[in-house]
């Protein structure tokens, strides 16, 4: 009798063998492990969005725990990405994070031969914070306002920086598509889950957003107790990942008060839910003045004052500017639109120039002091604001609305370099009070006229704009020839880019080699307030996107005919206020602002301003430089 041949035992791959390994301690682990498999199976390239939170870093471990399994089994590991926005004024804790982890992620992938790239988005120059507030084009973003931070900061910047991975990824329209993943979960919140399901989104099958992209979201079942248990374990070295998150899990406690990680995700939890105005990130930005404190922040630095004690500067200045919302001595009086019948409103609208000089006078000293005290422990400044090319940003914007006199920021910035530090004051909140609003008065339309004219004798300082004959004399070596605009009138065609741009070595250069000479030559009240604009364009250090180039040339003339009738910098409030009364007297002035206005400064769109008013604002292109250090 022939014995039964002898079947062959099941085996199961080292891969399978790991996964089960880690799922008896973590079973949704295992699941989303298998799944993310199945996708790199497929050879489609894994692209991830990565917060520096809980969530997304589990995400992240998720996915390269996979490929050094993949790896070792000798099984093909498909390209990834990890997409990472940086506002630019995140919490200074939240950014050393972040910039901590991602690091890590890089070494791991070098260390397991992993086809990892990192991709990290920032705010295009115009929107970022020094010069959309500091540069005067826009208040703060107020309870009582837009969150428009959020928008241009978080929203705009990663999709941009997801399209530009895409446009990469899909050069070749053979390949596999690319698949978007985030650590987003159901129980975060009702809004969370409502759009969740609303996308149709799964942690197990790939669904697809309303761009056509595909998409998988491993852990959307998971609970706060499953990340925190998964981040535990990766902790104690039971899942092979590429960290410890030792300073995750510090980061959440500390953030949130507690001795225990949970116990300070749920605080943290709590706190931004009970915050209506703010945008619900619970370690916001250092500037966010949404909220009227800061309460992760003043936790960190008051329960560790060694480790968190250099945040201070910053929250002092953001809660200098929470509490003066409602300073009405620190707006400015003459607003930025004019109506129909030539009538400029008075009342309180964007900062004045005395604020925005404190502001930047503030801001410098706290990265001069953190920059002193870095050096003083031999470490990189564990901030910075801003560096030479948001500064040169802020003096051409200056410039180019008469602000103030011509590089008076460079004039600030070598005050503060050369010692003359100044601090916030400290402050309790404002109470809230009604806008000032006193009516309009009457400027007319000469500037209409007179840019029109061709008279030189009316013209005078008016006419020139952004306009230089001399470039254009000699633009066979200058490089710079004549530009025609869509209104007939003629300007110099400045160099150009995609979006407004400062040179950033360009910008150095100049502030370290000329910058004194130039404040001495043209800081004063004869010199045309734009000539700082103008020395910059000239100089290849700054540029326009390609289509501003006949707004700037019409808010420059525009800015010089208000400098001839003595409406640029500091104008007070009483003297507007005598010239409106003295107006009413002859029948000009009005009592009640009118509601239909025209741009007096730019051709933009109209916006919301904290206080119910509205001003224009030129939007431009973006672009996402680095910020250059200084000192």
């Amino acid at each position: 009798m022939n014995e039964t041949a002898k079947q062959p035992a099941p085996t199961t791959s080292p891969i399978e063998e790991r996964f089960a390994a880690i799922g008896e301690f973590h079973p949704l682990a295992a699941e989303a492990m298998r799944v993310i498999d199945g996708l790199m199976d497929s050879g489609s390239p894994a692209v991830m969005g990565w917060s520096s939170g809980k969530d997304s870093s589990v995400l992240v471990s998720l996915v390269l725990t996979v490929a050094v399994a993949r790896r070792k089994a000798g099984l093909p590991v498909p390209p990834m990405l990890v997409v990472h926005t940086d506002t630019g004024v995140e919490s200074p804790a939240v950014r050393l994070l972040a910039d901590g982890e991602l690091a890590k992620m890089a070494d791991f992938a070098r260390a397991n031969d992993l086809p990892l790239q990192i991709r990290v988005g920032k705010p295009s120059l115009y929107t970022s914070w020094p010069v959309r507030v500091i540069g005067g084009r826009a208040l703060p973003s107020f309870p009582t306002g837009a969150a428009d931070c959020s928008k241009d900061w978080k929203v705009d910047t990663g999709n941009r920086l997801m399209d530009e991975v895409f446009a990469d990824l899909r050069k070749d329209r053979t390949a596999a598509q690319p698949v978007v993943m985030t650590g987003v979960r159901l129980d975060e919140s009702a809004t969370r889950e409502a759009n969740i399901r609303a996308r149709g989104e799964s942690a197990s099958e790939i669904w697809t957003n309303a761009k056509g992209r595909l998409g998988l979201s491993p852990i959307i079942h998971w609970s706060a107790d499953d990340v925190f248990e998964y981040l535990g374990y990766a902790s104690a070295g039971m899942i092979e990942t590429y960290s410890d998150f030792s300073e995750t899990l510090q980061f959440y406690r500390d953030a949130g008060g507690s001795s225990c990680a949970v116990v300070g995700d749920m605080r943290m939890t709590e706190a931004a839910a009970k915050q209506k105005s703010g945008c619900g990130a619970r370690s916001g930005c250092w500037t966010c003045v949404r909220v009227g404190k800061d309460q992760s922040a003043e936790a960190m630095i008051e329960a560790d004052p060694d480790r968190y004690g250099f945040m201070r500067p910053l929250n002092l200045l953001r809660n200098f500017i929470s509490n003066t919302q409602y300073d009405w001595d620190s707006r400015n009086y003459l607003g930025r639109t004019i109506d129909a019948d030539g009538n400029v409103a008075v009342g309180a609208d964007v900062y004045s120039p005395t604020m925005l000089d404190r502001l930047l006078r503030y801001t410098l000293t706290a990265q001069v002091r953190e920059q002193a005290a870095a050096r003083q422990l031999g470490i990189p400044p564990r901030f910075t604001i801003m560096g030479f090319r948001e500064l040169v940003a802020i003096d051409a914007q200056w410039s180019m609305y008469g602000i103030h006199k011509p590089f008076h920021a460079l004039k600030i910035f070598f005050e503060v370099m050369d010692g003359k530090l100044s601090d916030p004051p400290i402050t309790g909140p404002m109470p809230r009070t009604p806008v000032p609003k006193y009516g309009k008065v009457h400027v007319g339309r000469a500037w209409e006229d007179d840019r029109r004219t061709g008279d030189p004798k009316r013209d005078r300082m008016l006419s020139g704009g952004i306009r230089s004959h001399a470039h254009e004399m000699f633009h066979e070596s200058c490089g710079f020839e004549t530009k025609q605009l869509s209104s007939g009138e003629f300007t110099t065609a400045w160099d150009t880019e995609d979006s407004f741009d400062v040179d950033e070595e360009g910008a150095a250069d100049f502030v370290v080699l000329m910058g004194e000479e130039y404040i001495d030559r043209y800081h004063n009240d004869e010199t045309d307030r734009t000539q700082a604009m103008s020395t910059y364009l000239s100089m290849g250090i700054v540029a326009p996107a390609h289509a501003s180039i006949g707004r700037w040339h019409a808010i420059a003339q525009r800015t010089q005919w208000m400098q001839r009738q003595g409406l640029v910098g500091e104008v007070q409030r009483e003297r507007l206020l005598e010239i409106l009364e003295d107006q009413r007297s002859h029948g000009m002035g009005q009592s009640v602002p009118a509601s239909a206005q025209v741009a007096l400064f730019d051709e933009g769109e109209l916006v919301q301003l904290d206080d119910g008013t509205e001003y224009a604002y030129e939007e431009e292109d973006e672009g996402d430089r680095a910020p250059a250090p200084m000192g």
